[in-house]
């Protein structure tokens, strides 16, 4: 669970680290320092998303276990940004 929470937040921060996709939750650009930053939190949790794996089942099945827990976390990212139109305030 701590790994795929991990990977769910690494790919949220990438996603925001799209001016497409930062623009469309929040309404407005990201600065060129934030998405720098986003990029590398975003690397930095799947990073620890696969270490996390690879203590609980080894390297080789950790490896391969957290290629399925990636898709498992990316899926509800990609289905709020195709079915929710965020508020805008």
């Amino acid at each position: 669970m701590i790994a795929w929470l991990l990977a769910l937040a690494g790919f949220a921060c990438l996603a925001l680290a799209m001016e497409e996709h930062h623009h469309w939750l929040t309404g407005r650009d990201p600065s060129v320092r934030t998405r720098r930053r986003l990029r590398l939190a975003g690397a930095l949790l799947l990073a620890a998303s696969w270490l996390s794996t690879w203590a609980t089942w080894g390297p080789a099945m950790g490896s391969v276990a957290w290629c399925g827990l990636l898709t498992l976390a990316a899926a509800p990212l990609v289905l709020a940004r195709t079915y929710v139109n965020p508020r805008r305030r």
